[in-house]
């Protein structure tokens, strides 16, 4: 699980070097965010944390990022989510934006064998929106504070319904100008 985690964030490490230009002028991005379960999902009933990081890129008004996630999930022995995000920035202030976006890609689960249920590993497209806040802390650095739902791919594997996923997050996203 580790070394799958390892060779994803090598890829959109690599991945970064070239990133596709949306305007003249544009930022290269690297993310580190952390995130929590909404009350209430239907995936798991405990509460369960995640930890990603994201690479992408920014224009004045879209940015794009792919991302790795790891889920630490008590009902799940393994849990990641690996995609791409691109999302819309409304610029109302200088120190501060508000972002709408769209996210997809892959999720693989896997759950042991336990005296109810059969052991399963399943990999599963998802598609999902997100929404939240920017605040430019410096030239080079972002808060950001989110909401992100993750409609799975519906499928009900061994007895599991992988429906749905809403994700409260926070980021750091650093920036730098690319020639």
């Amino acid at each position: 699980m580790k070394k799958r985690l390892v060779k994803v964030v090598l890829a959109l490490a690599l991945l970064s070097i070239w990133t596709p230009s949306m305007a003249d002028e544009y930022n290269s991005l690297f993310g580190i965010e952390i995130g929590s379960k909404i009350r209430g999902e239907e995936i798991q009933k405990s509460w369960f944390g995640n930890a990603g990081l994201k690479v992408g890129a920014e224009s004045e008004d879209f940015r794009f990022f792919l991302n790795a996630r790891y889920y630490n999930a008590k009902d799940f022995d393994k849990f990641i989510t690996s995609g791409g995000e691109i999302q819309y920035k409304f610029n109302f202030t200088k120190y501060a934006n508000i972002f709408f976006g769209l996210n997809a890609g892959l999720a693989n689960i896997g759950i042991t064998k336990s005296t109810k249920w059969p052991s399963v590993n399943a990999n599963t497209r998802y598609l999902g929106a997100d929404v939240g806040f920017n605040i430019h802390a410096t030239e080079l650095i972002d808060f950001e504070i989110g909401t992100r739902y993750m409609g799975l791919n519906r499928k009900v594997i061994q007895g599991y319904d992988f429906a749905s996923l809403k994700i409260a997050y926070a980021s750091v996203i650093f920036k730098w100008k690319t020639d």
